[in-house]
């Protein structure tokens, strides 16, 4: 895909990263972690959407705690310090999302937009190109377009959205026709045995021109106190926009939205432990080993060590991550749960957070 001039990339830099405790933390939350390779996941955002977007058309949404990191570790860019958008207090992702799409519409009113999530995982460079070349051409069209992931195994942790494939003008897409929150362990399987449903993956793009038409109708508020309106005057009225996803604000009532299914993309949102398993490499036992780690006789087991030996005998399904203040033990099945056990220290007024 040849560069192109009105192609916009956002790259959403808020997330708390709390179930990726215990090295996720409040003050380095995950998409500041290199958690694959010599670069952190932020980063590798950022390198896999400077191959097809020039620097001065990329967008940052973040939370000004975060704004000293940011700026560390886009080091050599050269992003403008006026495209890096500073949130007093997070509100969820459709202000963030209206925000940037009005700085940017304001700059290139003919401007396509893609929105990335700044902690995500994506090994396969060649399919991530290929489908943001689908999306963007399905983008020019009108829709607003997510990305699907394809379904690689029983999931209660993200949400699902259901596609039925239409012809429009003589091609072939697949219009999204209902969004599933995330569902418990008995709807997870039958929206897998259908095989129409896709995972939302939170990467998305569409024109700005649209998706402003559409928080015109569907979110009044957010577009009348974002629109035509500089950073310092947003700053000032942040308090007054909802918090709201712009999936339940936008996409859920849209007639509009598509997608593009992202078959073999080797992706991972790294929301749990499980989901990092998945896409990293193993050995002939299912196991993945990061640190010193001794191992007899233990199968899909998941070891993130830390400074000191670690040895397993005999483990089953279990994920163990060590750092230098906290131990987290849990079955790979139940990684989601690492939440709860944030949400246990949070209530304690732990330091360990």
């Amino acid at each position: 895909m040849s560069r192109n001039k009105n192609l916009y990339a956002v790259i959403l830099v808020g997330g708390s990263g709390t179930r990726f405790w215990p090295l996720s933390r409040r003050a380095e939350p995950k998409q500041f972690l290199k958690i694959y390779g010599e670069r952190s996941l932020f980063q590798q955002t950022l390198q896999r959407i400077r191959a097809k977007v020039d620097d001065k058309n990329i967008f940052i949404v973040t939370n000004r705690s975060y704004n000293k990191k940011v700026l560390e570790q886009m080091r050599g860019l050269r992003v403008p310090r006026s495209n890096i958008l500073l949130e007093p207090q997070g509100k969820n992702t459709a202000p963030a999302i209206g925000w940037a799409a009005a700085s940017i519409h304001r700059k290139n009113s003919n401007a396509v937009m893609a929105v990335f999530p700044s902690d995500h995982l994506i090994l396969n460079q060649k399919v991530f190109v290929r489908c943001l070349q689908e999306a963007v051409r399905l983008a020019e069209r009108g829709h607003l377009v997510t990305f699907g992931i394809v379904p690689t195994r029983l999931e209660t942790g993200y949400g699902y959205f259901k596609t039925a494939a239409v012809a429009e003008a003589g091609k072939s897409f697949l219009r999204v026709i209902k969004f599933i929150e995330k569902p418990s362990r008995e709807r997870a399987e039958k929206l897998l045995q259908e095989g129409n449903y896709f995972w939302n993956s939170g990467m998305f793009v569409w024109k700005t021109s649209v998706i402003l038409n559409e928080f015109k109708r569907y979110q009044p508020v957010i577009y009348q106190l974002l629109y035509g309106k500089g950073a310092a005057a947003i700053v000032r009225i942040w308090s007054k926009l909802p918090a709201i996803s712009i999936d339940y604000g936008i996409l859920e009532k849209s007639h509009k939205v598509a997608a593009v299914a992202a078959r073999n993309l080797q992706w991972s949102d790294v929301g749990s432990w499980q989901s990092l398993s998945e896409v990293l490499p193993k050995d002939a036992r299912g196991n993945f080993f990061k640190g010193d780690v001794l191992n007899v006789g233990s199968q899909n087991t998941f070891v993130w060590g830390g400074t000191r030996l670690i040895s397993t005998i005999g483990l089953k399904d279990l994920v163990i991550v060590d750092t230098c203040d906290a131990l987290l033990i849990c079955r790979v099945d139940q990684s989601q749960k690492v939440k709860d056990v944030v949400e246990g220290l949070k209530k304690q007024s732990s330091k360990i957070l």
